[in-house]
């Protein structure tokens, strides 16, 4: 196997963008070895690089592509120490340094956590730096100007694609164990991924519907409509629990009917899961059903249903984009709340940074990516449904707009503006039209 040219090291990093706001949850070594794992849309994605002397590499993976017995080095345990649970910010190749990948971590008010993967034949190297420490796989030399890949005598024109390098390297690595396991190529490979997934979300169901059934059964409601109906605080034996005595009695009402409200709104998102699981496992059977050289490997969550079914449920301004994207904008601070009640873990909540606004959430299929077209068509919207005839008067003028999952914004408990606390959340700068 050849090592990699640059037009093949630009691919492989444009495959990586994806990845941007994932978080890293696991790392591994081995002797010449760094395996990263983001988690992602629910599930954990693989970055390998191989730190061979003679062709370094970087690829992702589904899933590990092979089982090697881990050791733990120096840039092991600081990458626990300052890179685990850190969101991937960038990454990119530094152009002026030819095959060298740069990985940035946090947001830009974080000390500066940077890994920098060099990918040159006889000159590989991986450099951490976290709040002005540094880890390298080996010792660090100083970087000479990069020889365009053209000018190099003999080098090789062609492009390869991202899944011919994979079965050049499992090939070379001398394992047809990995072949199996990575989750591309044959329609064994492909089965064995869709029976492993099956068996996953079936698991998964199981602890959801426990789940639901303890939801449930907790009575918060009914304990406080009999104390507000027999005004006092002497509730059946099995209620006990569930009020405090040391309280007055309209606290405990009032603690009742909120818990409730919360346990509701749980329990609503606890079925919208279940109902999810439902439909993956169906569409896994109906998969494995199929005979032989009909199976796809397409992402399961990409076979979602195609209208998100709360938001039809939710009240608001809307806005729907196509069959999987659907925004909606609150009119009051109950709205608010409520739109918020209704999304998913992955849906998005947008909120204008310095200008007080309503929230709008972007309802979508779970793994549908939103590009910047499509959050500048939202914005304007958004924009629009705020500031009506204003919004001449900011000609011109940019406006921040702060973007979230809903997994990462919480309602402030008992604020009747309908604020929130949010955290993990990402910046797109708009500009209000001057015409």
């Amino acid at each position: 196997m050849k090592a990699l040219n640059v037009s093949e090291l630009d691919n492989v990093v444009a495959t990586l963008r994806p990845l941007l706001g994932a978080r890293l949850q696991e790392v591994q070594t081995t002797a010449n070895d760094l395996i990263l794992g983001f988690y992602t849309n629910g599930t954990l994605l693989w970055l390998w690089v191989d730190l061979s002397p003679i062709r370094p590499l970087i690829l992702p993976w589904t899933d590990l592509p092979l089982r090697l017995k881990w050791v733990k080095t120096p840039l092991n345990l600081f990458l626990r120490a300052h890179f685990i649970n850190r969101a991937l910010s960038d990454i990119c190749r530094v152009r002026e340094s030819g095959r060298v990948v740069c990985m940035k971590f946090g947001h830009a008010q974080d000390v500066r956590l940077e890994l920098e993967m060099r990918l040159f034949p006889h000159g590989r190297n991986i450099l951490a730096r976290a709040d002005g420490k540094q880890v390298s796989w080996q010792k660090p030399v100083a970087l000479e100007p990069a020889v365009p890949d053209e000018l190099v005598a003999g080098f090789p024109t062609s492009t390869r694609t991202l899944d011919e390098l994979r079965d050049q390297w499992l090939t070379l690595r001398s394992t047809n164990q990995g072949a199996k396991k990575r989750g591309v190529g044959g329609i064994q490979d492909v089965r064995t991924m869709l029976e492993r997934e099956l068996e996953r979300r079936q698991k998964a169901l199981a602890k959801v519907e426990e789940e639901l059934s303890r939801k449930k059964d907790l009575p918060w409601r009914s304990v406080g409509e009999w104390i507000k109906e027999q005004q006092s605080l002497n509730v059946p034996k099995e209620w006990e629990p569930f009020v405090d005595r040391r309280r007055k009695l309209s606290w405990n009402v009032e603690e009742c009917f909120a818990r409730a409200r919360d346990l509701e709104g749980k329990v609503y998102g606890t079925e919208k899961r279940r109902e999810i699981l439902l439909i993956d496992i169906a569409n896994l059977k109906e998969q494995l059903a199929k005979p032989k050289g009909q199976i796809s490997a397409e992402p399961i969550h990409q076979r979602a249903s195609p209208v998100p079914v709360v938001a039809s449920q939710a009240k608001g301004r809307s806005l729907k984009l196509s069959d999987e994207i659907t925004v909606i904008a609150g009119k009051s601070a109950a709205d608010n709340i409520k739109l918020l009640r209704k999304a998913r873990a992955w849906d998005l909540w947008i909120h204008m940074r310095d200008f007080p606004s309503s929230h709008a959430i972007l309802f979508r299929n779970k793994g549908t990516k939103i590009s910047d077209v499509t959050l500048q068509t939202v914005a304007d919207w958004f924009v629009r449904q705020h500031f009506g005839k204003k919004i001449a008067k900011y000609a011109g003028e940019r406006l921040q707009l702060v973007i979230a999952e809903c997994r990462h914004v919480r309602p402030i408990k008992g604020d009747k503006l309908g604020r929130v606390t949010y955290q993990d959340e990402k910046t797109f700068i708009y500009r209000f039209p001057t015409t």
